[in-house]
């Protein structure tokens, strides 16, 4: 099998490019949230929901990028249970949001 080449992206550490993409997924529920709960508009957010629906592939990229020096075991396990934390209370705030009507 041929090995997928990403020489297009800059190697960038993954321990800086984790803690970005959690941020960026905290910072997606919080938006999610504050709509839901109407603090502001889906009008008022509408490109900064759209501008990280963007980002998190370009996230994912940088992620998987085998150019970048990899985490070590215990590192790996953490940053694991992080973006599983994230997710998990990304869906648990999405659902509830839709169950109340206003996403």
């Amino acid at each position: 099998m041929s090995e997928v080449n990403l020489s297009l992206i800059p190697p960038v550490n993954k321990k800086t490019v984790i803690t970005c993409f959690i941020a960026v997924g905290w910072s997606y529920i919080a938006l999610i949230a504050a709509t839901a709960i109407g603090i502001v508009s889906y009008n008022e957010v509408k490109y900064l929901f759209w501008g990280i629906s963007i980002s998190l592939p370009i996230w994912v990229l940088l992620i998987a990028n085998p150019n970048t020096r990899n985490l070590n075991e215990r590192e790996e396990k953490r940053a694991i249970k992080e973006m599983g934390i994230t997710f998990a209370i990304f869906v648990i705030v999405a659902i509830a949001a839709m169950l109340q009507g206003n996403i």
